[in-house]
């Protein structure tokens, strides 16, 4: 075999390895670094027959990210984790909202019934997300100041 095909395929052979062991690596940071937020719980509001629990909790991915605050219905036996999907989140809207538990914007929690339940929010919040509807739950907001 001539010189320059050997260095040719050394060569290739030397990219094929970088280039796996750089898709190998990402992934394992990917795995290594998926679940970096935590979940902080703030409080627990347990329905009136005690079934089920709405949740305010606040989603901390490190200091580059602003105060939140999440709220989500689970089985009272239940704890949040990172996977809890929220079905109301609001930051403070860069200070204009006043702060409440754990730094997010106020949020208060009242249960009607077993399957109605009540958001208050203070007005300047900045909401993310706020569904009408969680866990067969039907959910009403309204705003303060």
């Amino acid at each position: 075999m001539l010189p320059w095909k050997k260095i040719v395929i050394g060569l290739v052979t030397v990219l094929l390895l970088l280039v796996a062991t750089a898709i190998g690596g990402l992934y394992f940071l990917g795995q290594s670094f998926s679940d970096m937020c935590g979940v902080n719980l703030l409080r627990e509001t347990p329905s009136p027959n005690g079934k089920l629990k709405a949740v305010l909790f606040q989603i901390d991915c490190g200091a580059t990210n602003g105060f939140n605050s999440h709220v989500a219905i689970m089985p009272s036996n239940v704890s949040p984790s990172s996977n809890t999907k929220s079905f109301f989140a609001a930051d403070s809207n860069g200070g204009k909202a006043p702060d409440g538990e754990g730094g997010g914007p106020e949020v208060q929690i009242n249960w009607v019934s077993d399957v109605n339940l009540d958001i208050q929010y203070h007005e300047l919040a900045r909401i993310f997300h706020n569904e009408k509807t969680s866990e067969g739950v039907n959910i009403v907001y309204n705003t303060f100041h």
